[in-house]
């Protein structure tokens, strides 16, 4: 019994010592194993930080960029207004005329000023009000005292009306008088209100994983998705003092209100905000929660003699453990992948080997590329933007780039950021690339420079039209009268010849100036319902004869009755252009000229084509400006006639290479 109970006890003891140190290494081995779990989870928190700030980053410069873009359009269209109103001579100026004009331009009233600041004529077409506002009048004043600005642009939301409105103030281009009009702002503060930086931090921070987003500069807060007080300066920060002198992202673990976060902050800094600081704060509270329900766990399982049991629900609680910290990754991830599916701007972050980590929606988008996730940047990327630089020619800097992107016939304006990923001591050629289809934008500021010269164009027109035809009236006059009455006895037919010339010549400057102030005033033509069907049609029964005798053949694919808003003799002018345009490019040669309508998407479409030699591709953004022509004899003048003529129906006009091998105009009304 002794000898049973002593080799009891002595399996107990070895039990004992074999116990407790496999329950102490299960425990140390389970412990060094969740704190790697938890540094590679911080760490993924950390990654999904960086690249949530450089999109923060991006988009909130495209916000800033969108603030300056509205004022000026707003300033553009007001800026038209005030001068149509300027052509009149300030004596015609009168109450009935300004009321027309803020009719016609939906104006609440327009008024004009004298340089003393008297009032010379003013009108109210709608709305309460009766008389301008003392402050606008003081700046009247203000602006015909200080000349140096020739316009002042005021937004008024807090009037007993109710309504926002935009009081914009010209003073005119000949200093003789000031131009008032007050326009309805509500459409231009709505938008700026969806496209502002604050507006941006807010619904972003919509997400409870997002505690703030804080745009901070060294003399204090620029903006702030919360209201913060006691806030630290950078300067009593060593961190965030470290941080604005530093090029690159850095975090930290940071306690605001006794709340654990991870806070990400990067430098950043626009033409029109002070250089300053990105901070994101993204809380902790379940990582936290999670960890210390772990740690309480193993401190119950520490307790247990019985090895199994401790293995199986160490094994269960790390697998538990992983499950969550997975979740959590997943429910970052998901909070990340959602702001980059709905932003319009492409983001691609890279790791160090080349590979596309993070891609969004919009990037693939942009450049007409699916399933870009765990691609190899070098070999998918690269090839399709030649220009742009290798990996480890970024070097911890940010690199912008405007290029042009070519895919499908379809030519896109790309405006293209990349920014390293890397610290100052690590460079593993990790980057983010940011990207904007810009095209549109591009192509409204041509259209509005095109438009701004053209109505420059109008303003001069009308002095110089006048003093040049004067003389040519009287020089083809006195030519008529030359070769009538003052016939020599000798060399008539010489002397006819050079009296005819210069009448030839005067008709055709005579001609040149008719089309050149047609170009440049726009002639308000009467707008009506017309079928392009019909008219095409006709112009092709018209031109037939013609076009038979040159040996040109003419085709025509005409869909059903398609009715559009605009004029008839604009359109017939349109195609005339363009039909005299082919047949001096086939040269007196046989060829091809066809005319085809059809409708796609909603969109009326007429393509004007013909076999010629076409139009180089590296001229085709010129053909449209005034006074370029390719031609000896030319004025430049017919296919900017057309372009305007199109535009004013609200049509766009395009130049491709024909089927047919020559030039392609396709014309398309919605």
């Amino acid at each position: 019994m002794e000898k049973q109970r002593d080799n009891s006890l002595s399996n107990k003891k070895t039990i004992f010592f074999i116990l407790i140190p496999l329950t102490v290494a299960v425990f140390f081995l389970a412990y060094f194993s969740i704190k790697e779990s938890r540094a590679d989870s911080l760490q993924l928190l950390v990654i999904q930080g960086e690249a949530f700030i450089e999109s923060l980053s991006s988009a909130s410069k495209n916000a800033i960029s969108s603030e300056e873009f509205y004022t000026q359009l707003a300033h553009k269209r007001y800026n038209e207004i005030t001068i149509e109103i300027e052509q009149y001579e300030l004596d015609k100026v009168t109450e009935d005329l300004l009321y027309r004009h803020a009719l016609l331009h939906n104006l609440y009233s327009a008024h004009v000023f004298n340089t003393d600041s008297t009032l010379v004529a003013s009108s109210f077409a709608r709305g309460s009000q009766i008389r301008l506002p003392e402050f606008v009048v003081n700046e009247v004043q203000y602006l015909l005292s200080n000349r140096e600005d020739n316009y002042l642009l005021l937004l008024d939301d807090d009037n007993p009306s109710g309504d926002i409105r935009h009081y914009y103030i010209k003073l005119s281009n000949k200093m003789d008088r000031v131009t008032v009009v007050v326009v309805d702002a509500r459409y231009f503060t709505n938008a700026l209100e969806q496209t502002q930086i604050g507006f941006l931090a807010r619904q972003m921070t919509s997400d409870n994983s997002i505690e703030y987003i804080i745009y901070q500069a060294t003399d204090g807060i620029v903006f702030s998705s919360l209201d913060l007080d006691g806030l630290l300066s950078i300067e009593s920060d060593p961190f965030l003092t470290e941080a604005i002198e530093s090029d690159s992202i850095m975090h930290r673990i940071h306690t605001m209100d006794d709340v654990d976060l991870l806070e990400i902050v990067r430098p950043f800094s626009t033409s029109d905000y002070p250089f300053g600081l990105l901070r994101i704060g993204l809380s902790l509270d379940d990582y936290n929660s999670i960890s210390r329900r772990f740690d309480l766990q193993m401190i119950l399982f520490s307790a247990g003699l019985l090895l199994l049991l401790i293995v199986s629900i160490v094994y269960l609680s790390s697998r538990k453990k992983r499950q969550r910290i997975s979740a959590q990754y997943d429910q970052y991830k998901s909070v990340s992948d959602k702001i980059f599916d709905e932003m319009k701007t492409g983001v691609a972050a890279v790791d160090k080997d080349g590979y596309i980590i993070v891609v969004n929606k919009a990037f693939e988008e942009i450049l007409e590329v699916q399933n870009l996730s765990d691609k190899n940047w070098t070999t998918t990327i690269a090839p399709l933007m030649p220009k742009l630089p290798k990996a480890d020619e970024i070097h911890s800097r940010v690199i912008e780039l405007e290029i042009k992107f070519v895919t499908h016939k379809l030519e896109k304006i790309l405006l293209v950021v990349m920014s390293s990923l890397s610290s100052q001591g690590n460079q593993d050629n990790s980057f983010v690339a940011v990207i904007n289809d810009v095209t549109n934008l591009r192509e409204l500021e041509k259209k509005t420079a095109r438009k701004e010269r053209l109505s420059e164009m109008g303003d001069l027109a009308a002095g110089v039209a006048h003093e040049i035809r004067n003389p040519l009236n009287t020089i083809s006059i006195a030519s008529q009268r030359l070769a009538g009455e003052f016939m020599p006895s000798e060399n008539q037919d010489e002397y006819l010849s050079f009296t005819k010339q210069i009448k030839d010549e005067t008709k055709r400057l005579n001609e040149i100036i008719t089309k050149f102030l047609a170009l440049a005033r726009g002639e308000k033509k009467q707008k009506s319902k017309i079928d392009m069907s019909e008219i095409v049609g006709e112009f092709c029964q018209f031109i037939a004869v013609e076009a038979e005798s040159l040996g040109i053949k003419i085709e025509k694919d005409i869909a059903p009755p398609c009715q559009i808003e605009g004029n008839k003799d604009a359109v017939k002018q349109v195609l005339a252009n363009l039909y005299n345009n082919s047949k001096e490019s086939l040269n007196s040669c046989m060829g091809i000229i066809k005319l085809t309508i059809h409708t796609q998407q909603n969109k009326i479409e007429l393509i004007f084509e013909d076999s010629g030699p076409g139009i180089p591709e590296e001229i085709r953004e010129k053909i449209f400006t005034p006074y370029y022509t390719t031609k000896e004899a030319g004025t430049g003048l017919g296919l900017p006639t057309i372009h305007r003529i199109i535009a004013d129906m609200g049509g766009e006009v395009k130049v491709e290479t024909s089927d047919l091998g020559g030039a392609k105009f396709v014309i398309s009304f919605s």
